[in-house]
């Protein structure tokens, strides 16, 4: 039975080196995100890249005293080794869904942002073409569908 252990820890051992390099490069994406007033930010602990490295750092410390109790012979060492190491992965995992919902949360604010600078500038819209199904209706009333339609996704997907 210990070499059914032993490949539970080999396995979680490689599962947690490839989360702590992803975890590692998505704090490094999250730290190079621009913000409003990247001038007077500090680069400490606290932020993103230092963050993550840390939390690879608190894996490796989990997983080693995990690793040590699965390969004991009594009972209970064997679960508290088994239960380290599911709550190691379940740490992993959930950093991993964090940081990457954080990393999609400042793209798309970055993007909001960036579309209302562009659309701050003056442009001259062309009307969209017409199906031939609606070309017996109301001149124009293709447009304000169109407008009608970018409001209200405007409004559904705006979350401030």
């Amino acid at each position: 039975m210990n070499e059914l252990y032993l490949f539970l820890a080999v396995i979680v051992g490689m599962f947690l080196a490839a989360c702590s390099v992803a975890l590692i490069a998505l704090g490094k994406m999250i730290d190079r995100c621009p913000m409003e007033n990247d001038e007077v930010r500090e680069r400490s602990l606290a932020s993103p890249a230092e963050a993550t490295k840390l939390a690879a750092l608190i894996l490796l410390a989990l997983y080693i005293p995990g690793m040590w109790a699965i390969l004991q012979e009594g009972r209970t060492t064997i679960i508290i080794g088994i239960t380290t190491m599911f709550a190691v992965c379940l740490f992993a995992f959930t950093a991993l869904v964090f940081s990457y919902a954080v990393l999609g949360t400042l793209k798309r604010k970055s993007k909001t942002r960036r579309d209302a600078v562009l659309s701050a500038t003056p442009t001259v819209a062309t009307p969209a073409p017409v199906s031939p199904r609606f070309e017996k209706s109301l001149p124009g009333s293709h447009l304000y569908k169109r407008q009608a339609a970018n409001f209200l996704v405007d409004a559904l997907v705006k979350k401030d």
